[in-house]
């Protein structure tokens, strides 16, 4: 769920925001992040925040939020992620927002004494890893052409090894993930499925959700394991 977003980078605020989080969790926040310059130095501000409570970081850093949410789902831990789009953008998982809210807005953070700040641990193959899971998992294979909007997230780092693995080849749109322009429009993405020549197409958003359009239907899926199973009965 989203946390905050604010259309200019304020590193002030996401450190308060980090402490609130840490407040609440007290205990193992995975964080991540897009591929902007300016999501990276939010969550560096993020971290500072939440180590301060004296809880730990398990920094995954760049990863798709999808990806991520089903990797902390896994390791039982709630997560933030820390993202650019129209603006810096936090989601959060596994904590109640307005937990967060309540202690951000009555400043009633936990202070750790400095023999108690939390530590960050680095674990840079968390994307590899749970497609490594998917993989060993599923054995499908899945015909046709695709039309994939990566809406210029991290989604981009799924492919080829999702088409490869499972048989369909694709044709990408906005890719670049760390461009700030914003992505091409829906109706873009819209008008190139209905005229091409794919079986179905697959849109990305940033919020960590993606879209299925197949045989005027549109199906929406928060994980990778859902969005996976779908693909199978297909």
């Amino acid at each position: 769920m989203e946390l905050y977003k604010s259309e200019k980078f304020n590193p002030e605020e996401l450190a308060l925001l980090g402490r609130a989080i840490g407040t609440v969790a007290q205990g193992t926040i995975v964080v991540g992040r897009d591929g902007r310059a300016i999501s990276r130095y939010g969550k560096r501000a993020l971290v500072v925040g939440i180590v301060s409570t004296g809880s730990t970081i398990m920094d995954v850093r760049l990863i798709p939020l999808i990806a991520l949410r089903d990797f902390a789902k896994k390791k039982g831990y709630p997560l933030a992620y820390v993202y650019y789009y129209g603006g810096v953008r936090v989601e959060i998982s596994g904590i109640e927002v307005d937990e967060v809210n309540a202690i951000l807005n009555n400043r009633t953070f936990v202070e750790a004494p400095p023999n108690d700040i939390g530590a960050t641990v680095y674990y840079p193959n968390a994307l590899d890893d749970m497609l490594h899971e998917i993989f060993k998992h599923y054995e499908f294979k899945v015909e046709g052409k695709v039309l994939v909007d990566c809406m210029n997230t991290p989604a981009v780092l799924l492919f080829p090894r999702l088409s490869d693995r499972f048989g369909f080849e694709v044709e990408l749109m906005n890719d670049m993930m760390t461009s700030y322009l914003p992505p091409k429009p829906k109706e873009v993405f819209l008008q190139k499925l209905g005229k091409g020549n794919y079986d179905f197409g697959l849109r990305f958003r940033p919020d960590g959700v993606v879209e299925v359009y197949k045989d005027d239907e549109v199906k929406e899926f928060n994980s990778l394991w859902k969005f996976l199973d779908y693909l199978r009965e297909l």
